[in-house]
């Protein structure tokens, strides 16, 4: 499940920084919004992805120790300062979707967190006990490359199982389309 999280994952926080409106409630205007805006979004980061700017991005986008999963406002803030006119582009495909560029990675952030802490409850809920069940020695003996990669799961997987339930009904209410959106970009691959 966090394998194929990541993966679906990567594929959106290719497009999206600042937390403007990080302490703002969801909504569920704000979250059919976003999904909206997916599509418009997308464009850019097939075209960053062209362009060989996305696996660049996607390195700097992963969550380090201590800090939170911010996926979406990562790819906002990475945008802003290496890429400019990119950033310039998605403020234009978000603004048509009554965002700022921060506002829509920060909502983004939420939305996407909480979709993906409804599946893993669906389809794996002992998963964040069998991340916190890690042996510590285990983690030291591994080699550095794959103990990094364990601990950015484990820090995606901490900022999942913290989503607020209210985050969680808003985006129960939403979840056919992005479940609609999800499967018709897997079904594009």
């Amino acid at each position: 499940m966090l394998k194929h999280a990541a993966i679906i994952a990567g594929s959106f926080f290719l497009f999206i920084s600042g937390a403007v409106a990080a302490d703002a409630a969801l909504t569920v205007d704000a979250a059919k919004r976003f999904v909206a805006s997916l599509d418009s979004v997308k464009t850019l980061g097939d075209r960053l992805e062209a362009e060989g700017k996305a696996a660049e991005m996607q390195i700097e986008m992963q969550p380090k120790p201590g800090e939170p999963f911010e996926p979406y406002s990562k790819s906002v803030t990475v945008l802003k300062d290496k890429y400019p006119d990119e950033y310039g582009k998605l403020k234009s495909a978000v603004k048509a979707h009554g965002f700022s560029a921060e506002e829509w990675g920060a909502t983004g952030d939420k939305v996407m967190i909480a979709y993906f802490a409804r599946k893993m409850e669906k389809e794996n809920p002992g998963a964040m006990a069998q991340m916190q069940a890690m042996d510590p020695a285990m983690l030291e003996q591994m080699p550095p490359q794959m103990k990094e990669q364990i601990m950015q799961a484990k820090a995606m997987m901490e900022t999942i199982s913290d989503v607020p339930p209210e985050n969680k009904k808003v985006v129960a209410e939403i979840e056919d389309d992005l479940d609609a959106y999800m499967e018709a970009e897997q079904a594009a691959r």
